[in-house]
């Protein structure tokens, strides 16, 4: 729980931060976007996902008829859906700003069996403390690149592409009548 309001916290600092640079109609949506934010921003989404590839795999043990422990199944689920929904916030927010994501592979785990519950929770607090110790680096990146979120620009952007692509006349009528 604490690392959703660390990653929603990052991403309301990114919009703030673009807000304090007031609104400059020659702004690129990728303009102050450095190539190593997105680079880091696709690092996380890595970790995010190898975490969730974790959480599954231990999910699946503690689920085999041998082990038994459906409670620590269904937490570890749990987690493992939390770790998805982050990364997808990730790659949300790099389209929104016109990075793009570069999915890597996923890391399996180091091992597939524990020895118990507990070793199983320990392993799984270390990767937490690894993934949140990234978002809090992610964060000083974007305090350092004064890192803008610019979403009028994109909008309009998509817009200009729309009516590109309906072509005048009709094709505006119709751009139009989605709008309102």
């Amino acid at each position: 729980m604490a690392r959703f309001s660390l990653l929603s916290a990052i991403l309301l600092h990114l919009v703030v931060v673009s807000m304090q640079q007031g609104d400059d109609e020659t702004l690129d949506i990728q303009q102050r976007f450095g190539s190593s934010s997105v680079s880091m921003i696709n690092d996380q989404i890595q970790r995010e996902f190898n975490a969730m590839y974790l959480y599954e795999s231990m999910a699946s043990y503690f689920g085999r008829p041998s082990v038994g422990l459906p409670g620590f199944k269904k937490f570890l689920k749990k987690a493992a859906n939390k770790e998805r929904e982050r990364a997808h916030k990730l790659i949300d927010y790099l389209n929104m700003r016109g990075g793009h994501v570069r999915l890597k592979p996923i890391t399996p785990p180091s091992k597939f069996e524990w020895f118990s519950a507990l070793d199983a929770a320990e392993t799984a607090l270390g990767a937490e403390k690894n993934i949140t110790q990234e978002l809090y680096r992610l964060r000083d990146r974007a305090d350092m690149e004064s890192d803008p979120h610019v979403t009028s620009i994109r909008d309009l952007r998509e817009l200009i592409a729309r009516l590109n692509k309906a072509g005048s006349g009709l094709g505006e009528l119709i751009v139009d009548k989605e709008l309102n």
